[in-house]
Formats: C-alpha cells, sequence, structure tokens
C-alpha cells in the first residue's frame, strides 16, 4: 500500500467514526480523499517540475490531455499512486522537451505528423479502447460501451480544438497556439500508446525500476 492509500484510508477511518457512518459510506469517502490526494499530488508534482525545466504549458497539456482520455480509454496502471505520478511526469516531460524541439519544423511536416498520431490513436482507440486493468476488470458490456464512445467524443473533441489551435497559429502567428496543439496530440498519443502491448511493457518496466521496497528485497535476498 503506498504513502496516498495510507493516509486516505486513515483519514477516512477517522472522519467515518466521527459522522458514525457504516463501512460501505467509509469505503466512498476513502474513494473521494484518495482521488484528491492522488490529483492533488499529481498537480503539484508537474506544476514544479514544468517550473522549474520552463516546459509548464507543455507538460500541463500533455498531462492533462492524457489524464482525461485515460480515464474513459482505461489501461495499465503502476502497482502506486506515487509511481503512476512518478512515471506520468517523466514521461509527460520527455514528450514536452519533443514538442518545444519540433516548434520550429515547417508546417507541412507538423501537420503530417499530426495526421499520422490521430490516425495511429483512432485505430488503437477502436481496437482496444476500453482497456481493463486489475483495478477496473471492465466485464459489464453496458460499461464497455459507455467508456468507448466517451473515448471517442472526447479525442473528436481534442481534434476539433487542434485544428481551432493550429488555425490561430496559421492565421494570427501565436505560437503557443501551436505549442498547445503539438502538446494536445502528443499528450493523446502517449495514452494512446499505453493502450497497446509495447506502451504496457514499458510502465510495466518502469514501474518494477521505480519499486524501491521490490529492488531492496531481490538484493537482500
Amino acid at each position: 500500500m503506498g504513502i496516498i492509500e495510507e493516509l486516505s484510508l486513515k483519514a477516512s477511518n477517522k472522519l467515518g467514526k466521527k459522522l458514525d457512518k457504516n463501512d460501505e459510506e467509509i469505503a466512498v469517502i476513502n474513494y473521494g480523499l484518495f482521488t484528491i490526494l492522488h490529483t492533488s499530488l499529481a498537480i503539484v508534482v508537474t506544476i514544479i517540475v514544468g517550473l522549474l525545466t520552463k516546459t509548464l504549458i507543455e507538460i500541463m497539456t500533455i498531462s492533462i490531455t492524457s489524464a482525461i482520455l485515460k480515464r474513459y480509454s482505461g489501461g495499465v496502471h503502476a502497482t502506486s499512486p506515487e509511481r503512476c505520478t512518478l512515471i506520468g511526469v517523466i514521461l509527460a516531460y520527455i514528450l514536452s522537451y519533443i514538442s518545444i524541439s519540433i516548434m520550429d519544423i515547417d508546417m507541412s511536416i507538423t501537420i503530417l505528423m499530426i495526421i499520422s498520431i490521430i490516425g495511429f490513436s483512432y485505430y488503437i482507440l477502436y481496437k482496444k479502447c476500453p482497456a481493463p486493468s486489475k483495478n477496473k476488470p471492465l466485464k459489464k458490456e453496458s460499461t464497455r460501451k459507455k467508456l468507448r464512445k466517451k473515448a471517442f467524443n472526447l479525442i473528436n473533441i481534442y481534434v476539433v480544438l487542434i485544428i481551432i489551435l493550429l488555425s490561430i497559429y496559421s492565421i494570427n502567428n501565436v505560437t503557443i497556439a501551436k505549442s498547445i496543439a503539438l502538446s494536445m496530440v502528443l499528450g493523446i498519443g502517449l495514452q494512446v500508446f499505453v493502450l497497446t502491448s509495447l506502451g504496457g511493457r514499458l510502465i510495466n518496466l518502469l514501474d518494477n525500476f521505480f519499486n524501491i521496497n521490490k529492488f531492496l528485497s531481490k538484493n537482500m535476498s
């Protein structure tokens, strides 16, 4: 159990006893507290990394775009919320650096790259979405259909926003619009990549790498 899980569990148990709640109600409180703590940690860490590396706009755009899509598309998770945040920030930073690096590439090449990533994303979503995980097995067909529909609706909205941002850049030469558009595309690509078998293996590899307790137990045995 991670630190965030322990904190939310202890806090929800204390709060539940004070409010005279039953076990089911305490579980709901625990889930709410865990979500708030995990989300807050991810936002704070991402902002700090963005400020320190001067990639705030890019890393936040990539993280938010990817996180919202993950809610509906599913996919593999790290085994603790702390490692989940760490892996997410590392991958988002790498992509934010790429986003900045390709800002000056010719617009025709940029558009070709965007079309390729978006096309690949639609294909993977069609094949894999929603992807189950240990914590979210998605056994009900009605739930799967609902999540699938929401994932496609969301990526459609993303595409419209990307087109608008690129149009603003092309007409008024607003560079921040292009930066946000590229970061959104890379954020979509990140989440879709996680849905693939290769992406899942990468997340598991990083999860094991950053699992200090597992690493220490192996070396001490």
